[in-house]
């Protein structure tokens, strides 16, 4: 299941991004790649949803070179014991980074993103587990106009136990 759900929303990406590349106008604006430069800031609010872990969230930011946001995500879990049964609890991240521009072609932008924070996710987990700990991501805004796509990989370094992943998507507004 949630490898077909990986591989669909890969598929979503590819699709959006050769179509936003592929159906630029033709002006004769000038434009580099890998190098921007002289741009203004552009203030953003977008969703940033977990897939498997953090389900809400929001990130906010500008997109200048370089750039820097603020993404929070939040989600419900159960924490058990074998003779208490389980209580619900509170799922967090928060990660702060910087964005830069790759590629800025008329009304389309791909920007990436990389940042760091700290987390606490999980499905269910005994009381003596904790995948919380030091949180990165990487990933990418694509913007086009005032619209923005977010697609984050997040990793989560867990202590005390195993490492885990999510991926985040969202959709946003650009000012």
């Amino acid at each position: 299941m949630k490898k077909s759900l990986i591989k669909f929303v890969v598929y979503i990406v590819f699709i959006i991004i050769s179509q936003n590349v592929s159906g630029q106008e033709k002006q004769d604006i000038k434009y580099t790649i890998f190098n921007p430069n002289h741009m203004e800031k552009e203030y953003f609010v977008s969703t940033n949803s977990g897939i498997f872990e953090t389900p809400f969230g929001i990130k906010i930011g500008y997109i200048c070179n370089p750039g820097i946001y603020l993404g929070l995500r939040y989600g419900k879990g159960e924490e058990w014991e074998f003779d208490q049964g389980s209580t619900p609890t509170n799922l967090f991240s928060i990660v702060a980074g910087l964005t830069k521009p790759l590629i800025i072609k008329n009304a389309f932008s791909l920007v990436a993103q990389l940042g760091a924070g700290y987390g606490e996710w999980w499905d269910t987990r005994r009381v003596s587990w904790t995948k919380s700990g030091f949180e990165v991501e990487g990933g990418l805004l694509m913007k086009k106009r005032h619209i923005i796509l977010n697609l984050t990989g997040n990793w989560l370094n867990g202590s005390k136990t195993y490492s885990i992943g999510d991926l985040c998507l969202g959709i946003g507004y650009v000012f």
